[in-house]
Protein backbone atom coordinates (compact mmCIF):
# COMPACT_ATOMS: atom_id res chain seq x y z
CA UNK A 1 0.00 0.00 0.00
CA UNK A 2 1.29 3.17 -1.17
CA UNK A 3 1.36 6.48 1.06
CA UNK A 4 2.53 10.31 0.24
CA UNK A 5 6.19 9.38 2.18
CA UNK A 6 6.26 5.86 0.88
CA UNK A 7 4.99 5.85 -2.67
CA UNK A 8 4.80 2.51 -4.99
CA UNK A 9 7.27 1.48 -7.38
CA UNK A 10 5.24 2.62 -10.49
CA UNK A 11 4.00 6.01 -8.92
CA UNK A 12 6.19 8.02 -11.00
CA UNK A 13 4.42 6.60 -14.29
CA UNK A 14 1.02 8.37 -13.22
CA UNK A 15 0.00 10.95 -16.34
CA UNK A 16 -2.32 12.31 -17.89
CA UNK A 17 -3.56 9.69 -20.28
CA UNK A 18 -2.59 11.79 -23.37
CA UNK A 19 1.16 12.89 -22.07
CA UNK A 20 1.48 8.66 -21.29
CA UNK A 21 0.51 7.85 -25.02
CA UNK A 22 2.56 10.95 -26.25
CA UNK A 23 6.14 9.74 -24.27
CA UNK A 24 5.76 6.01 -25.34
CA UNK A 25 4.78 6.69 -29.04
CA UNK A 26 8.08 8.85 -29.32
CA UNK A 27 10.42 6.35 -27.65
CA UNK A 28 8.50 3.56 -29.69
CA UNK A 29 8.97 5.65 -33.06
CA UNK A 30 12.30 6.75 -32.66
CA UNK A 31 13.75 3.33 -31.62
CA UNK A 32 11.90 1.43 -34.72
CA UNK A 33 13.61 4.22 -37.14
CA UNK A 34 16.73 3.56 -35.76
CA UNK A 35 16.14 0.11 -36.40
CA UNK A 36 13.83 -1.32 -38.29
CA UNK A 37 13.24 2.09 -40.28
CA UNK A 38 17.25 2.36 -40.83
CA UNK A 39 19.02 2.11 -44.51
CA UNK A 40 21.10 -1.19 -43.10
CA UNK A 41 17.96 -2.67 -41.88
CA UNK A 42 16.93 -2.96 -46.15
CA UNK A 43 20.59 -4.17 -47.11
CA UNK A 44 20.73 -6.83 -44.38
CA UNK A 45 17.15 -8.25 -45.55
CA UNK A 46 17.18 -7.07 -49.30
CA UNK A 47 20.32 -6.19 -49.98
CA UNK A 48 21.02 -9.23 -51.78
CA UNK A 49 18.42 -8.32 -54.72
CA UNK A 50 20.78 -5.44 -56.02
CA UNK A 51 24.30 -5.42 -56.94
CA UNK A 52 26.75 -3.23 -55.04
CA UNK A 53 26.89 0.10 -56.48
CA UNK A 54 24.96 3.62 -56.97
CA UNK A 55 21.45 1.45 -57.60
CA UNK A 56 21.66 -0.17 -54.56
CA UNK A 57 22.78 3.16 -52.84
CA UNK A 58 19.63 4.62 -53.90
CA UNK A 59 16.78 2.23 -53.20
CA UNK A 60 17.73 1.57 -49.13
CA UNK A 61 18.17 5.19 -49.01
CA UNK A 62 14.77 5.31 -50.30
CA UNK A 63 13.45 2.39 -47.97
CA UNK A 64 14.73 4.69 -45.36
CA UNK A 65 13.23 8.30 -46.32
CA UNK A 66 9.56 6.25 -46.70
CA UNK A 67 10.25 4.87 -43.01
CA UNK A 68 10.53 8.36 -41.80
CA UNK A 69 7.40 9.19 -43.76
CA UNK A 70 5.52 6.38 -42.14
CA UNK A 71 6.79 6.32 -38.45
CA UNK A 72 7.40 10.13 -38.49
CA UNK A 73 4.55 11.33 -39.98
CA UNK A 74 1.35 9.14 -40.46
CA UNK A 75 1.05 7.59 -37.19
CA UNK A 76 1.72 10.06 -35.28
CA UNK A 77 -1.07 12.01 -37.34
CA UNK A 78 -3.39 9.06 -36.72
CA UNK A 79 -2.22 8.90 -32.85
CA UNK A 80 -2.97 12.59 -32.82
CA UNK A 81 -6.80 11.95 -34.78
CA UNK A 82 -7.58 8.70 -33.07
CA UNK A 83 -6.28 8.75 -29.43
CA UNK A 84 -5.74 12.50 -28.76
CA UNK A 85 -9.03 13.27 -30.62
CA UNK A 86 -7.22 16.64 -31.73
CA UNK A 87 -6.83 18.03 -34.82
CA UNK A 88 -3.38 18.01 -36.80
CA UNK A 89 -3.84 22.00 -36.97
CA UNK A 90 -2.71 22.09 -32.77
CA UNK A 91 0.56 19.77 -34.47
CA UNK A 92 1.87 22.60 -36.98
CA UNK A 93 -0.05 20.94 -40.20
CA UNK A 94 -1.14 23.49 -41.55
CA UNK A 95 -0.48 26.98 -43.47
CA UNK A 96 -0.26 29.11 -40.33
CA UNK A 97 1.52 32.57 -40.96
CA UNK A 98 2.84 31.81 -44.24
CA UNK A 99 3.72 35.64 -44.83
CA UNK A 100 6.41 35.29 -42.37
CA UNK A 101 7.09 31.86 -43.03
CA UNK A 102 7.49 32.29 -46.89
CA UNK A 103 10.21 35.77 -46.02
CA UNK A 104 12.16 33.51 -43.64
CA UNK A 105 12.00 31.30 -45.85
CA UNK A 106 13.47 33.44 -49.43
CA UNK A 107 16.18 34.76 -46.86
CA UNK A 108 17.46 31.26 -45.79
CA UNK A 109 17.65 30.09 -49.54
CA UNK A 110 19.86 32.89 -50.36
CA UNK A 111 22.36 32.25 -47.20
CA UNK A 112 21.81 28.50 -46.86
CA UNK A 113 24.31 27.78 -50.19
CA UNK A 114 26.86 29.59 -49.12
CA UNK A 115 27.81 26.81 -45.89
CA UNK A 116 26.49 23.97 -47.32
CA UNK A 117 28.90 24.61 -50.19
CA UNK A 118 32.03 25.01 -47.49
CA UNK A 119 30.89 21.95 -45.74
CA UNK A 120 30.78 20.05 -49.01
CA UNK A 121 34.72 20.61 -49.34
CA UNK A 122 35.19 18.84 -45.95
CA UNK A 123 36.97 15.58 -46.33
CA UNK A 124 34.89 13.69 -43.27
CA UNK A 125 31.61 14.82 -45.35
CA UNK A 126 32.54 13.67 -48.40
CA UNK A 127 32.82 10.44 -46.99
CA UNK A 128 29.62 10.27 -46.05
CA UNK A 129 27.77 12.35 -49.05
CA UNK A 130 26.14 11.97 -51.69
CA UNK A 131 23.86 9.54 -50.41
CA UNK A 132 24.05 7.66 -53.65
CA UNK A 133 26.18 9.43 -56.95
CA UNK A 134 23.14 8.01 -59.02
CA UNK A 135 21.39 11.33 -57.94
CA UNK A 136 23.71 13.71 -59.33
CA UNK A 137 24.07 12.26 -62.66
CA UNK A 138 21.75 14.08 -64.58
CA UNK A 139 19.22 16.55 -64.10
CA UNK A 140 16.39 14.35 -64.31
CA UNK A 141 17.85 11.65 -61.84
CA UNK A 142 18.29 14.98 -59.58
CA UNK A 143 14.53 15.70 -59.52
CA UNK A 144 13.79 11.90 -59.06
CA UNK A 145 15.87 11.44 -56.17
CA UNK A 146 14.22 15.06 -54.64
CA UNK A 147 11.43 12.97 -54.74
CA UNK A 148 12.16 9.98 -53.14
CA UNK A 149 14.14 12.52 -50.52
CA UNK A 150 11.33 14.14 -50.09
CA UNK A 151 9.00 11.93 -47.60
CA UNK A 152 12.04 11.96 -44.77
CA UNK A 153 12.31 15.42 -44.67
CA UNK A 154 7.91 15.39 -44.24
CA UNK A 155 8.38 13.02 -41.60
CA UNK A 156 11.05 14.00 -39.78
CA UNK A 157 9.82 17.70 -39.55
CA UNK A 158 6.12 16.83 -38.89
CA UNK A 159 7.77 14.27 -36.04
CA UNK A 160 10.39 16.46 -34.06
CA UNK A 161 8.83 20.02 -34.99
CA UNK A 162 4.67 19.40 -34.73
CA UNK A 163 4.32 16.09 -32.83
CA UNK A 164 7.23 16.72 -30.06
CA UNK A 165 7.30 20.22 -30.18
CA UNK A 166 4.09 20.95 -30.06
CA UNK A 167 3.07 18.00 -27.72
CA UNK A 168 5.86 18.65 -25.26
CA UNK A 169 5.24 22.54 -25.90
CA UNK A 170 1.24 22.09 -24.57
CA UNK A 171 2.28 20.44 -21.19
CA UNK A 172 5.85 21.68 -20.69
CA UNK A 173 6.67 25.12 -22.14
CA UNK A 174 8.04 26.27 -25.59
CA UNK A 175 11.19 26.33 -24.04
CA UNK A 176 11.53 22.61 -22.97
CA UNK A 177 9.84 21.58 -26.58
CA UNK A 178 11.95 23.40 -28.37
CA UNK A 179 15.31 21.80 -25.90
CA UNK A 180 14.10 18.24 -26.44
CA UNK A 181 13.14 18.25 -30.07
CA UNK A 182 16.97 19.82 -30.44
CA UNK A 183 18.19 17.21 -28.28
CA UNK A 184 16.61 14.74 -29.74
CA UNK A 185 17.75 15.69 -33.47
CA UNK A 186 21.24 16.15 -32.49
CA UNK A 187 21.34 12.61 -31.33
CA UNK A 188 19.79 11.08 -34.50
CA UNK A 189 22.60 12.87 -35.87
CA UNK A 190 25.24 10.90 -34.09
CA UNK A 191 26.90 8.80 -36.78
CA UNK A 192 27.11 11.41 -39.54
CA UNK A 193 30.00 14.00 -39.94
CA UNK A 194 30.75 15.84 -37.06
CA UNK A 195 30.12 19.69 -38.72
CA UNK A 196 26.16 17.75 -39.26
CA UNK A 197 26.04 17.39 -35.97
CA UNK A 198 26.88 20.90 -34.64
CA UNK A 199 24.92 21.76 -37.84
CA UNK A 200 21.65 19.86 -35.80
CA UNK A 201 22.10 21.77 -32.67
CA UNK A 202 21.41 25.14 -34.37
CA UNK A 203 18.95 24.09 -37.11
CA UNK A 204 17.27 22.20 -34.43
CA UNK A 205 16.58 25.66 -32.18
CA UNK A 206 16.17 27.44 -35.30
CA UNK A 207 13.29 25.80 -36.99
CA UNK A 208 11.51 25.23 -33.33
CA UNK A 209 11.75 28.83 -33.50
CA UNK A 210 10.58 28.86 -36.63
CA UNK A 211 7.90 26.37 -36.41
CA UNK A 212 6.02 27.88 -32.79
CA UNK A 213 6.52 31.67 -34.74
CA UNK A 214 4.50 30.50 -37.89
CA UNK A 215 2.37 27.87 -36.15
CA UNK A 216 3.31 25.46 -39.35
CA UNK A 217 5.90 22.99 -40.15
CA UNK A 218 5.77 23.79 -43.72
CA UNK A 219 8.62 26.17 -43.67
CA UNK A 220 10.64 23.57 -41.78
CA UNK A 221 9.95 21.24 -44.49
CA UNK A 222 11.25 23.43 -46.78
CA UNK A 223 14.15 24.47 -45.10
CA UNK A 224 15.42 21.05 -44.65
CA UNK A 225 14.49 19.66 -48.02
CA UNK A 226 16.24 22.25 -49.89
CA UNK A 227 19.43 22.02 -47.12
CA UNK A 228 19.63 18.00 -47.91
CA UNK A 229 19.42 18.73 -51.96
CA UNK A 230 21.67 21.32 -52.00
CA UNK A 231 24.16 19.38 -49.88
CA UNK A 232 23.48 16.53 -52.80
CA UNK A 233 24.28 18.72 -55.27
CA UNK A 234 27.54 20.33 -53.89
CA UNK A 235 28.95 16.65 -53.35
CA UNK A 236 28.02 14.85 -56.06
Amino acid sequence: MSTPNNPSFFSPLKADRKVVILWSSIILLITLKIYEGDQHFFVKHWGHLWEQGPLLDWMKWLYHHLASLLLFAIIPILIIKGFFKESVKEYGVQLGDWKFGLKATLITFIIMPFPVYLSSQNPEHLEFYPLTTMATESPKLFLLWGLTYLPHYIGWELFFRGYIGFGVKKYNGAFAAIAVQTLLTTLMHIGKPEGETWGAVVGGIYLGLLTFRTRSVLWAILFHFYLGMLNSYFCG
